[in-house]
């Protein structure tokens, strides 16, 4: 089909507001873009937790989880999955080293959830529709490297554990942070090689669409690499300056179904 797009959307921030109310008009839209253009998911999210929305979606298409940890196709085993790690024992190390600034920390294999200590403030956080929870002594029950790690920060402490994960393992490990309303900090560790951006490469590649057919929407500094990656380059409003930055669209908020407005426009 000579006219067929990739379109590329984040969930949370895009196509989502908290952790379930959900843009139905934009949602609408995409499925039916999906019956003739390559609709595909791009979140920081696990598979557990966008299920619903590919299945909303009627999506036969892969899914990039983790922001980009994780990429692969639930329906076609065809697709050769991609699974990014860290290294178990550096997640162990940060606990150890930083244990009077942490509040929690829970790592996460596909979907499978491994959580510091049990702590009711951040059950949202976990996503655990679907997943099997372990909670306990990382040495202990975390026997496999994790797609990436979820820390928790005493509110004051982000730039000394920012600062510690940057000198004791450079180039190995890679962090980003933002404030939540329950009083701490969410730190995200990942790979340096996790990215959406190389999430879409795979699926692009494997449909044969190249940069010219991509459009990607996002609002997170998290899909930066992944508007780069795109020729459309869409941010919500409201979205982190580095990624307005990058962008040459701009749309409307969730709220004001700023993904159906862009769509609806531009075809």
């Amino acid at each position: 089909m000579a006219d067929r797009k990739m379109i590329v959307v984040d969930l949370d921030g895009t196509l989502v507001t908290g952790f379930s109310n959900y843009d139905k008009k934009s949602l609408d839209l995409l499925k039916k873009m999906a019956k003739q253009h390559i609709v595909v998911i791009a979140t920081g999210r696990p598979y557990r937790s966008s299920e619903f929305y590919y299945k909303y979606l009627e999506l036969d298409t892969p899914i990039i989880n983790y922001n980009g940890a994780y990429v692969h196709h639930p329906n076609d085993l065809k697709f050769n999955s991609i699974s990014k790690t860290i290294p178990r024992q550096h997640i162990i190390q940060i606990i150890e080293d930083n244990q009077e600034i942490l509040r929690n920390v829970f790592c996460e294999i596909k979907d499978d959830i491994f959580l510091w200590k049990y702590d009711l403030q951040i059950k949202n956080y976990l996503h655990l529709e679907g997943g099997s929870l372990t909670i306990g002594n990382f040495k202990k029950i975390l026997l496999e490297d994790p797609n990436g790690a979820i820390v928790f920060v005493k509110e004051g402490f982000q730039n000394q554990l920012e600062n510690y994960v940057r000198e004791q393992f450079a180039g190995e490990l890679k962090s980003r942070f933002w404030r939540i309303d329950e009083g701490f900090i969410v730190f995200e560790i990942y790979s340096p090689t996790t990215n959406k951006g190389e999430g879409i490469k795979k699926v692009a590649e494997f449909y044969g669409i190249n940069h010219d057919d991509i459009i990607a929407i996002g609002d997170g500094h998290n899909d930066i690499e992944m508007l780069n990656i795109a020729k459309v380059k869409v941010a919500m409003d409201g979205s982190h300056p580095e990624l307005r930055a990058v962008s040459n669209y701009q749309t409307a908020t969730v709220k004001k179904n700023g993904v159906y407005r862009f769509l609806k426009k531009y075809f």
